[in-house]
């Protein structure tokens, strides 16, 4: 009964540290957006690191799904070209 109880655990915290990695990603990912998005509007770097300082728990569903938009018309639905495009660019984390 013990071995189940550990791999059930081990298991629960596998799928914890997923969601938990997942939802990191995705809020660093609508930052990098923001922050482009910014930049493709005419504002300073600086101006545009600002746009994207957000609070995780308060981004707007009208921003992830413009940031899903956005990855899918432009990198192909992947995250990562993004992350580095928004780095190379100057966005501080």
């Amino acid at each position: 009964m013990t071995e189940i109880g550990i791999a059930v655990a081990a298991i629960a915290l596998m799928i914890w540290l997923f969601l938990k990695e997942n939802t990191r990603r995705g809020n660093k990912t609508v930052r990098a957006y923001l922050f482009m998005k910014a930049l493709e509007e005419g504002r300073s770097v600086e101006e545009a690191n600002a746009a994207a300082q957000i609070d995780p728990k308060a981004i707007p569903k009208r921003d992830i799904h413009a940031t899903m938009a956005y990855l899918q018309e432009h990198h192909r639905g992947r995250q990562g070209p993004l992350l580095k495009k928004a780095e190379a660019a100057g966005l501080k984390w």
